[in-house]
């Protein structure tokens, strides 16, 4: 089994919806949160937490973020841990686990530099 790594909480979420470009008069009129719309999302911060309004195809419901300081060792340890890959496009980019439970988190490589 592999060294147990460090997972530190993100406080970036990720909202998967289909309307997402839609969502951005609600977030932005409504709920009174600056939105950013990008090509694929909106990111909408409150204070320190960001949210990321997406449609992420295969992808329900909230994801949550944990940083690590070597995201392959991590999948490799959550694997061997009962984790499954939803969705891989590797360091800096969208890698999406579910966890024994049905629960749905990206890991993210933290820069320490």
């Amino acid at each position: 089994m592999n060294k147990k790594p460090q997972f530190r909480m993100s406080t970036n979420i990720a909202l998967n919806s289909k309307r997402w470009k839609a969502s951005s008069t609600f977030y932005d009129n409504v709920m009174g949160f600056a939105v950013n719309e990008e090509e694929t999302h909106l990111e909408i911060q409150n204070g320190p937490i960001f949210m990321y309004v997406q449609e992420n195809f295969g992808v329900k419901g909230i994801v949550m973020e944990y940083y690590v300081d070597d995201v392959e060792a991590a999948r490799e340890y959550l694997e061997e841990n009962g984790c499954s890959v939803i969705k891989w496009e590797g360091k800096g980019k969208d890698c999406y686990m579910r966890d024994p439970f049905g629960l749905t988190f990206n890991l993210w490589e933290e820069n320490h530099t």
